[in-house]
């Protein structure tokens, strides 16, 4: 591990720190106040970074005193999460008002009936402006459950000087890559394979790319099949090419990012968080990064590739809904949202911003590409039972190398049926 890396997740752990301090004194100052009813709303996800707080202070202000929004820290990775937001709100904990939810998480919430549905002029102002894809992530059953508050997609990184032409497909990646490797020089594709949810998002980008699925819109049914094949077949094509890190199989964010920093990798499929980061740790790889959409499987397809991001919930048990909901919403506002993006990198859900917002597009170069995935970005499967078909994903094809796509499909195909019948794993 690089230097740089390892400064920088001294840095995070710091800032987590400092966060909590933040946090608690916050809780403390709101115990003592509150709007003039004492309203307070514990906001639980999503509040972890110092400059949060800014945002949490704003709406504060704007709310004159009719409620106080507490932000609260939660586990820093999303399983950890989710056990917390489970363990809770199945003992009905009237104390969380605002959920901060990864986006994978809606329908297992609405199907438990721990989050509110949301109707008439708070649904139409939620999605007003709002792209699709990320809108479809906090719908279950055709009902509106969250409002967005951000989205992401993973695009293709390249380093300009060894790729003056980036490729569109598939194929053209790996033809490139297969001929720096023969030329002597940085050759690499990096991109996150270990055992973990980041694989699980590859996996669903690889499926998406041939049209597959895993299961179908209400979570009746499996729905892998020859699509799912070609669609691992590309996957174990990429993990056996002799053109991925040697330890692929252990490669999450920060692997992939360090791969890239260290001239390692030409290429690597990653978030948007890259070009600020790389700013920062490496200013030289930095000016010769370039970005594109992420590859295809046929020239001129439109990508589609698998969204990120998180929701705001209103809890089935906050004693204050209205105003849990009027504290959503002004996180959520415009100018909150560039400010997220620039300082944590939390890519907007407000169109309009990708096309009119000048401070967004300075410091995102790459907004136009993200807008593009973004309209055709594809939900991981929504169904309440998306943390046992994560599990059994991660664990099933793992690691890539060793993948079969035909006897994989199959025999992930059995697993998430019987999990469908209510025989699978629990997480």
């Amino acid at each position: 591990m690089s230097r740089a890396i390892q400064s920088r997740r001294r840095r995070t752990r710091r800032v987590t720190a400092s966060a909590g301090v933040i946090a608690l004194t916050a809780g403390l100052t709101a115990a003592c106040g509150g709007g003039p009813d004492g309203t307070v709303i514990n906001l639980y996800g999503g509040a972890s970074a110092v400059k949060f707080n800014e945002l949490i202070d704003a709406c504060n202000k704007e709310a004159g005193g009719k409620y106080t929004i507490v932000g609260n820290l939660l586990p820093s990775d999303a399983d950890g999460q989710r056990e917390q937001f489970v363990r809770r709100l199945a003992a009905k904990d009237d104390s969380m008002d605002l959920l901060g939810m990864d986006v994978t998480w809606t329908a297992e919430f609405a199907e438990a009936g721990w989050i509110r549905e949301l109707t008439g002029e708070q649904k139409s102002a939620a999605v007003e402006g709002v792209l699709q894809p990320p809108v479809d992530t906090a719908t279950w059953k055709d009902k509106l459950y969250a409002i967005p508050r951000t989205t992401n997609v993973q695009i293709l990184w390249y380093r300009k000087s060894l790729v003056p032409e980036p490729p569109e497909t598939w194929d053209q990646l790996l033809e490139q890559a297969q001929a720096l490797k023969d030329g002597g020089k940085p050759f690499q594709i990096a991109f996150t394979a270990a055992q973990y949810e980041g694989y699980v998002v590859n996996v669903n980008n690889v499926l998406n790319a041939y049209g597959g699925t895993f299961v179908n819109e209400d979570s009746t049914k499996v729905t892998l099949d020859d699509k799912a094949v070609q669609g691992l077949g590309l996957l174990k094509k990429l993990a056996t090419s002799g053109l991925v890190s040697d330890s692929l199989s252990n490669a999450q964010e920060p692997e992939v990012f360090a791969d890239l920093q260290a001239g390692r990798a030409a290429f690597a499929l990653n978030w948007p968080y890259v070009l600020s980061a790389m700013r920062e740790a490496n200013p030289e790889v930095a000016g010769d990064l370039g970005y594109t959409t992420f590859p295809t499987v046929e020239a001129g397809e439109p990508p589609k590739v698998t969204l990120g991001g998180m929701n705001y919930a209103v809890s089935t048990y906050s004693k204050h809904p209205e105003e849990t909901y009027e504290a959503a919403m002004c996180l959520r506002k415009e100018e909150h949202q560039v400010k997220a993006a620039i300082d944590a990198g939390d890519a907007p859900v407000l169109e309009r911003i990708y096309t009119d917002n000048a401070e967004f597009r300075e410091q995102y170069p790459m907004g136009d590409v993200m807008l593009e995935e973004l309209k055709n970005a594809v939900p991981r499967p929504r169904t309440p039972l998306y943390q046992n078909i994560s599990t059994l994903v991660s664990t099933n094809l793992s690691p890539p190398g060793s993948i079969d796509p035909e006897s994989s499909t199959s025999e992930l195909r059995d697993l998430i049926a019987q999990t469908l019948e209510g025989k699978g794993i629990l997480p």
